[in-house]
């Protein structure tokens, strides 16, 4: 017999635990430090509860998750950009917009003894140099092996704009490898 409630609780355990490895890479990879993936993790979660009722069945359910984990990134991405304006209110135009530039928080992976995971840092470190315009169809497509079709559906571009700004990401990415003498 269930006690009130108690199914409910058991569809939640389910949901979280097919999902939760994908969702939470993807908030690594968009906020590039634990804590503050942690943090994008537990809000994603906590939106999908409170507009599961708004998901459209004839869509993607896993495409709805990247959306609002997306969504969520944006918001927090620019409430700590409002947060920054006010507080270098007191710098030049061209100080401030360098330190808002560099607001984001850059951590990178452990040093590891294997040549494969010291490749994979600095890829991911030249990845988290390109800007969100290009970082996030790139990452979408190689990491999360998302169409072009579904990338364009999530950030509101054309699809032809999705294959347009990866090849740009990867033109930048070879350019930021090279300059880093990392071929």
């Amino acid at each position: 017999m269930y006690k009130e409630g108690e199914g409910l609780k058991k569809d939640i355990d389910l949901l979280v635990n097919e999902y939760k490895t994908k969702i939470y890479t993807f908030c690594f990879h968009l906020s590039k430090n634990k804590q503050d993936a942690d943090d994008l993790f537990q809000d994603t979660w906590i939106k999908v509860f409170s507009s599961i009722d708004s998901f459209d069945e004839s869509k993607s359910f896993e495409g709805w998750l990247y959306t609002i984990t997306l969504n969520c990134y944006r918001d927090k991405y620019r409430k700590a950009k409002r947060w920054l304006n006010r507080i270098i209110d007191f710098n030049d135009t061209d100080t401030k917009n360098k330190i808002l530039e560099n607001a984001k928080s850059k951590l990178g992976l452990p040093e590891e003894e294997y040549c494969e995971e010291e490749e994979k840092r600095k890829v991911q470190q030249a990845v988290d140099k390109l800007d969100d315009k290009y970082r996030l169809p790139l990452v979408l497509y190689h990491f999360k092996s998302l169409s072009y079709k579904e990338i364009g559906e999530m950030l509101e571009i054309p699809e032809g704009t999705v294959k347009s700004r990866i090849n740009t990401a990867r033109k930048k990415l070879k350019c930021i490898l090279k300059e880093d003498r990392y071929e």
